[in-house]
């Protein structure tokens, strides 16, 4: 039986990596001596321009967050908040269970497999760490394509990476609803997955949904 898609496009956090955010944020706010709602407003108000490599490096994105904070940026202090997100993230952040195997079920009936995410310079350790590029066969990190999640580009440079392959012969797998709209809206079939236990949004688009990816391998 020939295989339904020729490429599935797979989004990174809570899809299939799952992470401990709040405790570094925790971290962060007490560090710098801020309330956690007032620093989590600075990574959301900051997280369009980090997102596509508006700013060089890891520290160049920890100075807007800070400065958005309201915060004074020294050098001293975003070094030390940088080492600290990159000890947290490399260590806090996992793989579930089911996404090697279904990978590499995937990889191995020729099905050309994408990471899709929408992240800032920080996420470079977490892919290194977990060696995503060896188990996947192409990546699209939003900050070094410069170009997020839901915009049509991101979900072109994929399926370009796959090889060209065509919408109507691809999958894209994803947490956030809105995410989905921009893949169904390039003619890409998607699948909205909610793992146990996290929020369910109120409304899925009319997105299929899944609870993991064994139906993808």
């Amino acid at each position: 039986m020939p295989e339904p898609f020729d490429a599935v496009l797979l989004d990174l956090y809570d899809t299939i990596v799952w992470s401990e955010w709040g405790a570094l944020r925790d971290l962060i706010a007490t560090r710098i001596g801020i309330d956690t709602k007032v620093l989590t407003k600075a990574f959301e108000a900051t997280r369009p321009a980090r997102g596509v490599g508006t700013y060089p490096d890891a520290d160049g994105d920890m100075v807007a967050v800070l400065q958005a904070a309201g915060v004074d940026p020294t050098p001293e202090l975003v070094r030390a908040l940088v080492d600290l997100e990159s000890d947290e993230l490399t260590r806090g952040v996992h793989l579930h269970d089911d996404t090697m195997p279904v990978v590499r079920s995937l990889r191995e009936r020729g099905v050309r497999t994408v990471l899709v995410s929408n992240c800032s310079h920080s996420t470079r350790p977490v892919v290194e760490r977990l060696r995503l590029e060896d188990a996947f066969d192409h990546m699209v990190l939003s900050f070094e394509a410069g170009v997020m999640k839901p915009d049509a580009g991101i979900y072109l440079k994929a399926l370009e990476a796959a090889g060209g392959i065509d919408p109507s012969r691809a999958v894209f797998v994803d947490d956030q609803p809105e995410y989905c709209d921009g893949a169904a809206a390039v003619g890409i079939a998607t699948r909205l997955i909610l793992r146990p236990n996290e929020d369910v949004p109120s409304d899925p688009h009319g997105h299929p949904v899944v609870t993991d990816l064994t139906s993808l391998g």
